[in-house]
């Protein structure tokens, strides 16, 4: 099965570990509706080839893994987010596309808002010690519905609301990620994929039934915490769909 044409992902595939890099440098690999689309692609094509057990999941560059949706063209598109399907959920990961093979998150760069998916789904997640995590909903107008929630799982609640409610002020260096468990690992920016692939290949060797029947029981005693949580903030971002104006304005001040 040939892989999906994508020209906002690069994908390389390395026995039975498929690569993705989010290849956006230029905007710190924020998604824009393209590279949404080729993500689901992507996914969706990974989950059905049994040649392969495992992905790793980076950004290009070394200044930005994904700094959120891309605003202009998200303000184009006149929606709240380019990573919301038809149905108003998040249609991002490989766990939002029910694909339960192992993902391995190397973060090399900002992190921040919608980035955060990534890192949330993630199975492990390693960092370079350039990388930095924060929030920036607040400061674009957003409630955070579904990010922060997801990062319940990862972070302690007093960090965690600190960062979500402060917005871009408040910053997580690799070196606090690594105390708080954010990460389990931190590499200096030359050897962070090499490290990413040599732990997916440690993964990738074991029967891929036995790795996808553990992903998908531990995931799915932590969509239970979850899924509440995310449909009660996604509805309420839908229902204040009257400051969309205000929003607006408010992200364009801030691409600014």
């Amino acid at each position: 099965m040939n892989p999906p044409s994508t020209s906002t992902l690069t994908l390389a595939r390395h026995g039975r570990v498929l690569l993705v890099t989010l290849d956006r440098p230029h905007r710190l690999n924020a998604y824009d509706r393209v590279m949404v689309d080729e993500l689901r692609r992507t996914w969706r094509w990974f989950g059905a080839d049994d040649g392969l057990h495992t992905a790793v999941l980076t950004g290009a560059g070394e200044r930005g893994f994904c700094t959120g949706f891309d605003v202009d063209d998200t303000l184009d598109a006149g929606v709240t987010s380019p990573s919301l399907d038809h149905a108003g959920r998040v249609a991002l990961t490989a766990r939002d596309m029910g694909i339960y093979k192992p993902v391995v998150t190397a973060v090399n760069g900002h992190c921040c808002a919608g980035g955060w998916h990534f890192v949330n789904d993630a199975d492990v997640v390693l960092c370079t010690d350039q990388a930095t995590f924060f929030d920036t909903h607040h400061d674009v107008g957003l409630a955070n519905p579904v990010e922060a929630v997801g990062a319940l799982g990862r972070l302690p609640l007093g960090e965690l609301m600190r960062m979500v409610l402060t917005g871009r002020a408040y910053r997580i260096d690799a070196r606090r990620a690594l105390e708080l468990g954010l990460v389990t690992e931190v590499t200096a920016p030359a050897d962070l994929v090499d490290r990413a692939l040599a732990i997916a290949t440690e993964i990738a060797r074991h029967p891929l039934d036995v790795l996808t029947t553990t992903v998908e029981t531990v995931w799915t005693a932590v969509q239970a915490q979850r899924s509440a949580a995310e449909a009660f903030g996604l509805a309420m971002l839908a229902r204040s769909d009257a400051s969309a104006a205000r929003r607006g304005e408010t992200m364009r001040e801030f691409r600014h």
